[in-house]
């Protein structure tokens, strides 16, 4: 029976350590494209790495931990299985999000900052800005916020590449408004509705523009910056290896800024 056992965990080891592979091919991809080294990418080779290297042991993991082992070895696996499935939740609501019909006349345009390489924008932010043009074509009454600051190591604001780039793109240079404080989400929509605020500019009617992963977490965060205003969330595309590192980094944002990112 414990040889059946044993044989069945063994198995199961090697999907995992098929699935790492996968991970660890799939991480070297994403860097490659882009998304630099960060939780989006090291986490999922490390998730499986850790799956794998328990399933593998679980019986000298009994042996080791004795009485302790079977309640520690329940709470792992429901640990790991809670996680999978919030994240794929959050993956499905992500894949099946489709944006409300947007209003005939809104007042402000959004774009959510994010990297920069030298004086242009990364590919995350090119496909965001890309958008936002088309947005802002779209509606030509409408101004524009672009929201995001500068890194330690960035050579100018994301705010003022950002500008810079729609200007390129035949945008008036009078309908943007550079917000390029910020160091996150969260402060990208509190330091615009400070602008807003400051400059007395209509705010009934928002459509914010950010990348796919990121619309849950924004629509959060707006309702919550902007509550008299109605909010409207639309999705630039971004290519695939970049899409599912963000989708991962995402996931710890998103738990990080539901739990945090509120006004005291």
């Amino acid at each position: 029976m414990i040889s059946k056992k044993i044989k069945a965990y063994k198995i199961i080891s090697l999907v995992f350590l098929l699935i790492f592979a996968m991970s660890v091919v799939l991480a070297g991809l994403q860097i490659r494209s882009g998304a630099g080294i960060g939780i989006g990418t090291w986490f999922p080779p490390l998730y499986f790495l850790i799956l794998l290297c328990v399933t593998y042991n679980v019986y000298n993991l009994k042996k080791i931990l004795k009485k302790a082992y079977k309640p520690l070895i329940y709470i792992f696996y429901c640990g790991m299985s809670a996680f999978c499935i919030a994240f794929m939740s959050l993956c499905v609501y992500i894949t099946n999000y489709s944006p409300p019909a947007l209003p005939d006349n809104p007042d402000l345009v959004i774009v959510l900052g994010a990297r920069t390489i030298g004086y242009q924008p990364a590919t995350v932010l090119r496909y965001r800005l890309d958008f936002a043009a088309v947005i802002l074509d779209k509606y030509p009454d409408a101004l524009c916020i672009v929201a995001g600051g500068q890194g330690p190591d960035a050579i100018q604001s994301e705010a003022h590449i950002m500008r810079q780039y729609l200007i390129n793109k035949n945008i008036d240079e009078a309908r943007i408004i550079k917000e390029d404080r910020s160091s996150d989400t969260f402060q990208n929509l509190i330091f615009s509705r400070e602008i807003i605020e400051q400059k007395n500019l209509n705010s009934a009617s928002i459509i914010i523009v950010t990348s796919e992963f990121h619309i849950p977490r924004a629509i959060m965060i707006a309702e919550r910056v902007f509550d008299n205003a109605q909010i409207y969330a639309v999705q630039a595309e971004t290519p695939f290896m970049l899409f599912s590192a963000g989708i991962t980094r995402e996931f710890f944002a998103f738990v990080k800024s539901f739990i945090f990112d509120r006004e005291n």
